[in-house]
């Protein structure tokens, strides 16, 4: 994989500037398995070629209308020149199948514009659009986002924010054939997976050096692809290259708690963080079925400190200790279906009770010392 690009930055007069930016990625992957049939012998299991390059081009205008008034408003161009063959054996007595062969290009085009407004010194508000093209299917999003803040006073502020946001899949995604019917490229016509974001927020300072925030919020996912008639769902997949059935955008997912922090900022020599998170993360398949998501672990605390010395003749060097302690729900799964394991001689899941059971919670601790010894020059 690799990277290059270069930005250039303009200066008017009127406290207006532009910036833009050309860039380009490549990233490649060339993976082939093999796996002992019940003679013994390597049989190809799985090969993946994939070639992509992307070509960006992003620039915006900022501009300063008045004291209270800047906007911001740009584009950003994406282009993906793909090359894909993914393909897989079922089992060791048959030969791989194609799941993905394509070749071309796309686009994804964004323009965006997003003003900050101060109504009062105290009184703070952030308004703005976002619209996407994705020219593969022509299938496109129109994003309104909004945010207000309000300084209570020196030391305390809230804030409320909403968003409507999108996801693009990865484009293997949307070029997979199905093993079940054999139908070529059953995805190509997918949708964005959209969510409304609701955020609120509550920050205190304590101190000048211990500092308080709370964030209540909710999300809700919709056009979520699922497959028809089953417990699946992509909210919960994780880097499945080999996926290879029929989708369709009428899942649903369901996110909400809340983050608490607590921070001391490094001083007298040392620091301290308390995050504590409870959520609760649910989604909707293909059967309608409300369920948790694989990732739904309801709780996850963390606790870090740290110290400081300065050490040497001229107190140049510094020795530091710290730790984190991180306190966890345990992972959702799903129980093995017994008899159609025993049946097919291979792990069978129960997918009408998909991420019913959840192992308990972990205690994780991890330790650091470092010594940083600084000489002239």
């Amino acid at each position: 994989m690799g990277a290059a690009g270069i930005s250039h930055k303009y200066f008017f007069k009127n406290s207006t500037y532009i910036k833009t930016t050309i860039a380009t990625t490549v990233s490649g992957t060339d993976w082939a398995t093999q796996k002992l049939n019940n003679q013994l012998s390597l049989v190809p299991k799985s090969s993946i070629v994939n070639t992509n390059y992307n070509y960006i081009l992003s620039s915006a205008i900022n501009k300063k209308f008045s004291a209270r008034h800047t906007n911001r408003t740009g584009i950003l161009i994406t282009g993906m020149q793909y090359d894909i063959q993914l393909n897989k054996a079922d089992n060791t007595q048959q030969p791989e199948r194609n799941i993905v062969d394509a070749q071309g290009f796309s686009s994804l085009l964004s323009a965006y514009s997003s003003s900050s407004i101060g109504i009062t010194n105290k009184l703070h508000v952030t308004i703005g659009i976002n619209g996407q093209l994705f020219t593969l299917n022509n299938h496109y999003t129109v994003e309104p986002r909004i945010g207000i803040s309000q300084q209570l006073n020196t030391k305390q502020s809230v804030a409320l924010a909403y968003g409507l946001h999108s996801r693009l899949e990865k484009l293997n995604y949307y070029f997979n054939n199905s093993l079940t019917t054999g139908a070529q490229q059953v995805n190509k016509d997918l949708d964005f997976t959209k969510a409304h974001h609701i955020v609120a927020s509550y920050n205190l300072s304590i101190s000048d050096v211990l500092h308080f925030k709370a964030e209540p919020y909710y999300q809700y996912l919709y056009n979520v692809p699922v497959i028809a008639d089953s417990s699946f769902s992509f909210l919960n997949l994780r880097n499945d290259w080999f996926f290879a059935e029929k989708l369709q955008n009428t899942g649903a997912g369901s996110n909400y708690g809340i983050d608490l922090t607590l921070e001391k900022y490094i001083s007298k020599g040392y620091y301290y963080l308390f995050t504590a998170s409870v959520f609760n993360a649910a989604y909707k398949g293909g059967d309608d079925v409300w369920r948790s998501t694989r990732f739904n672990r309801n709780f996850v605390f963390n606790f870090l400190i740290g110290k400081e010395w300065y050490m040497g003749k001229r107190k140049q060097n510094i020795l530091s200790l710290n730790t984190r302690l991180c306190y966890q729900g345990g992972n959702r799964y799903s129980p093995v279906n017994t008899a159609a394991s025993n049946a097919t001689q291979g792990i069978i899941y129960d997918e009408s009770l998909a991420y019913s059971l959840q192992t308990t919670p972990a205690l994780n601790a991890h330790f650091t010392a470092s010594y940083k010894m600084n000489k002239k020059n």
